[in-house]
């Protein structure tokens, strides 16, 4: 099966992107191993949370919350151990690939997958860590199989809904919707929280840029800028809209079949 080409309008998007987020033509090299440690903190922060919390309140849980935690930290161990693995396929893809792969380029492996279980899933163990947080999905006319690298497009969606939760209050609902639309997959994540200055919004998709008014939250600023190049690889693209105080609308755009990526170096 051949890879799917993106489309004028989408290149022109990406060039868009890349001009937003204060660069031209090809972006800066990002430090790979920067990169992919980042990518560990997910299922770090949901290990240290359920432990802390076991230590809490271990007069006060049943056995029954005592094992559901339990299996929470457990699958969170797994993602750990799948994240960590797929650093070891990384690592030996460089040692073997083309001398630009061997400098940091990341490889794509592609293969086909289901991307409404890949949206309900992350959509699921993300909100399992805030409970009482309402997540709304509204997800209609998707293809049933597209072909690309599902940990790195995984890895995107928790990103973007991760920061969702993070720069909203725990009770402000979550919007993710999903549609296919010209071969492409749309998705959209929306939130209500603290939002995007103006000022600041052009630097946003910057390695290790950071907002002003989400100085005093923990984070690397590398978040949205490693979902961009997951995103470029595929072929498609990463669009931000936000208004301070109004919340935040980030678009994850993806071909429907990928097997080859574009040429980015991470």
């Amino acid at each position: 099966m051949s890879a799917a080409r993106p489309s004028k309008s989408s290149l022109k998007s990406l060039r868009h992107a890349a001009s937003r987020s204060g660069t031209r033509g090809k972006a800066p090299p990002l430090d790979r191993l920067a990169l992919l440690a980042h990518q560990l903190r997910t299922p770090l922060s949901t290990i240290n949370a359920l432990a802390q919390g076991l230590i809490r309140r271990a007069d006060r849980l049943s056995p029954i919350d005592v094992q559901t935690r339990a299996e929470k930290i457990w699958r969170a161990s797994l993602r750990l151990d799948e994240l960590v693995e797929t650093i070891l396929s990384y690592t030996r893809a460089s040692a073997s690939a083309s001398a630009s792969a061997s400098a940091g380029g990341i490889v794509l492996n592609p293969s086909e997958f289901n991307p409404l279980e890949l949206i309900k899933r992350v959509c699921r163990e993300q909100g399992g860590q805030e409970p009482d947080r309402p997540i709304h999905l509204d997800i209609r006319d998707l293809p049933e199989v597209i072909i690309g690298d599902q940990v790195l497009l995984e890895q995107a969606l928790v990103i973007v809904v991760s920061n969702a939760m993070k720069y909203s209050r725990p009770d402000q609902q979550i919007d993710v919707t999903a549609r296919g639309e010209d071969s492409m997959v749309r998705i959209t994540v929306k939130d209500r929280g603290i939002g995007i200055s103006e000022r600041d919004l052009p630097f946003i998709l910057q390695p290790f840029f950071r907002g002003r008014n989400a100085k005093k939250l923990p984070g690397t600023g590398l978040g949205l800028s490693l979902a961009w190049y997951i995103l470029k690889l595929h072929g498609g693209n990463l669009e931000v809209d936000s208004r301070e105080k109004r919340g935040t609308k980030v678009s994850l755009i993806v071909p429907e079949t990928n097997t080859t990526g574009l040429s980015y170096s991470i």
